[in-house]
């Protein structure tokens, strides 16, 4: 029997007096799993101790029947890690930034740059090869980032909060290319602090909460267990009034409101419905950036809280 393709053994880590993560055992099978959370639950601690980034201050963790450490490099040659923070090099135009990944790794000139090229097409960005990173909007950071994670064609991909500040269109591509990675057998944990985001990329999911694992399994059957309350959607769009006035004609739209500069926040009781309509507006260039507030993420802890009392 083949070993899983991560495997934490009471996994804990500390920062001085603050749990980061505290005894986390699990193991995780090929396919698209959801960690979820919200922010400071642990997300982006597990994620650094798989990579190496961070040392555990108890326990380990495995990846492919391999312990963690820093030196592991046949290991994570295997990873594609696209983390929460931003840690490009400014003045890099992306598709140099890439093949200088693709260097590091021991590819040539040549490959690195056919490599990096490849990475670009795949989240739609061939076309902004030459942009400065510094130029860039978050949305398009965070695609060069899900690039970088692609750029050696890994087995397992660490996405950390990959959506964040992505138009419609992106986050869909985006989404695409996590279910496909998933379907083509190898394994994503894809961590995000948003229900719907987990929700839109898979049914299996890891719930954490104040560093513990509070829940393990199907979505489906916890987010089964609360009352269908109204989704939040908030975009930022220059034709935010044209786009409110027809929305607010759509029955699947409960409440419309303007906040700061370009802002406009939705609420709905449909949010699928909600989203394919904000795509179109995103693939006609009218929204520059989407979030969604789900609400319903605290009913789950709620839930499961008081479930655990």
């Amino acid at each position: 029997m083949s070993a899983p393709v991560i495997r934490c053994v009471g996994l804990a880590r500390w920062y001085g007096e603050v749990q980061g993560l505290s005894g986390l055992t699990v193991d995780v099978s090929p396919g698209v799993v959801g960690l979820l959370g919200p922010n400071g639950s642990g997300k982006t601690t597990l994620m650094r101790l798989l990579t190496g980034l961070a040392r555990p201050t108890r326990g380990h963790a495995e990846l492919f029947g391999t312990r963690v450490s820093p030196d592991q490099w046949a290991v994570f040659r295997r990873v594609g890690y696209a983390p929460g923070d931003d840690v490009h090099f400014e003045s890099e135009r992306g598709s140099d930034f890439l093949a200088l990944m693709a260097r590091v790794a021991g590819d040539g000139p040549m490959a690195a740059r056919a490599r990096a090229r490849a990475a670009l097409e795949k989240v739609g960005m061939e076309e902004l090869a030459t942009k400065k990173l510094s130029t860039m909007s978050k949305g398009m950071r965070q695609r060069i980032k899900v690039a970088q994670a692609l750029l050696l064609e890994p087995e397992l991909l660490l996405l950390d909060e990959p959506l964040n500040g992505m138009d419609p269109v992106s986050r869909r591509k985006t989404i695409n290319l996590v279910r496909a990675h998933g379907a083509a057998g190898g394994t994503v944990l894809f961590s995000s602090h948003i229900l719907h985001e987990v929700e839109s990329v898979t049914d299996r999911m890891l719930l954490l909460h104040h560093g513990r694992l509070l829940a393990e399994g199907r979505l489906s059957e916890i987010v089964g267990l609360l009352e269908r309350k109204p989704r939040r959607v908030q975009i930022s769009s220059g034709s935010r009034r044209e786009i409110a006035a027809a929305l607010l004609q759509e029955d699947y739209v409960s409440g419309v409101s303007f906040g700061d500069d370009s802002q406009l926040l939705l609420e709905t009781r449909d949010l699928n419905r909600l989203l394919d309509r904000l795509q179109a507006y995103g693939g006609a260039g009218q929204i520059e950036s989407m979030e969604i507030a789900d609400e319903n993420l605290e009913s789950v802890f709620d839930t499961l809280v008081g479930s655990a009392v």
